[in-house]
């Protein structure tokens, strides 16, 4: 059954259609800024909950979502954004959007979905979004996000997704992320991340994917390796990768004690040195095992003889 028309919408139908109007006016088309053009079915015509990229609560007749991922937009993102109060996902993956994020996102206590990747968006994060209690999925990786990773992102525990990657981020790797209980994926790959891994992420029991490539983590010192310990008691893990850092000493026996789950280890383009362990043939789920660039010793030729059985147990195995 189609929705009530415009006359008869409830006023805070109403809220939500000039909310949406607004940040209509911030968007442009193909480049240009031409306005009318963009979104044509945000018109007078047709309720809110019909235009595109927009879904209702059929109990209240507010928007609960909206998706509008890789379409040929741009501009900015109004603060009117805030208004939409029933939110629960929000999808503007892919839009050319530039500026920065707004602070009245924090207004949205009922979302859960938070996707604002593949834009251009900068300066910080802002710290209204820890108003947001109810998030589970925080996608803002390809943006030009500046600042340090926010510490308080450890005080949202429903977190399940945390994806801050390709950004200009800079730093440490904040312990508070150890609070993350349900975080099952954790990226911060290609910033400008400095010092030591955490070893607080081993308290992370439901994480499967941690990917770290390309930052300045580590000093080439033999205790940057330290925290593979504390990784050992994520038994979910599925991804663990850190290639193009600065960490330095040898691979620790105990890593084969991570979980037999997983499925890629990559150190590529570190300064890691010494001897594989034959204990890396624990990891029986291993698909994907990536030590290229990795200066190793003498001692690596009679290593890499046992790791035939890996090759062989294996779908890939890169040198």
């Amino acid at each position: 059954m189609p929705y009530a028309t415009t006359t008869a919408m409830p006023l805070s139908s109403e809220t939500d259609k000039l909310a949406l109007l607004a940040l209509k006016e911030k968007l442009i088309t193909n480049g240009g800024d031409d306005h009318d053009n963009a979104l044509p079915s945000w018109n007078e015509s047709l309720h809110v909950c019909e235009w595109q990229g927009v879904s209702c609560s059929r109990h209240h007749t507010r928007v609960s979502a909206l998706q509008l991922q890789n379409q040929d937009l741009g501009g900015t993102l109004g603060p009117t954004l805030g208004n939409l109060t029933f939110l629960k996902k929000l999808n503007l993956t892919n839009l050319n959007l530039h500026g920065e994020i707004p602070r009245q996102v924090g207004r949205l206590k009922r979302l859960k979905i938070l996707c604002l990747d593949m834009n251009s968006f900068h300066g910080e994060v802002p710290m209204e979004i820890t108003n947001c209690s109810k998030l589970e999925v925080v996608f803002l990786m390809n943006n030009n996000l500046t600042g340090k990773v926010p510490a308080w992102f450890g005080s949202m525990v429903h977190l399940t997704w945390l994806q801050l990657g390709v950004n200009n981020l800079v730093g440490r790797i904040p312990p508070s992320l150890g609070n993350l209980s349900s975080l099952e994926v954790l990226s911060l790959a290609y910033n400008h991340l400095e010092g030591n891994i955490p070893h607080v992420l081993g308290r992370l029991n439901n994480l499967e994917v941690l990917i770290m490539d390309y930052n300045n983590l580590g000093s080439g010192q033999p205790h940057d390796l330290d925290f593979i310990s504390s990784l050992t008691n994520c038994t979910q893990l599925q991804r663990l990768s850190f290639e193009g850092n600065k960490l330095g000493g040898e691979l620790p026996d105990l890593i084969g004690n991570l979980s037999t789950q997983l499925q890629l280890l990559d150190m590529w383009d570190n300064q890691i040195s010494g001897r594989i362990p034959q204990t890396i043939g624990n990891l029986i789920g291993l698909t994907t095992l990536i030590l290229a660039q990795i200066p190793l010793k003498d001692q690596f030729q009679i290593q890499l003889e046992s790791l035939r059985i890996i090759e062989l147990a294996t779908e890939q195995v890169i040198w």
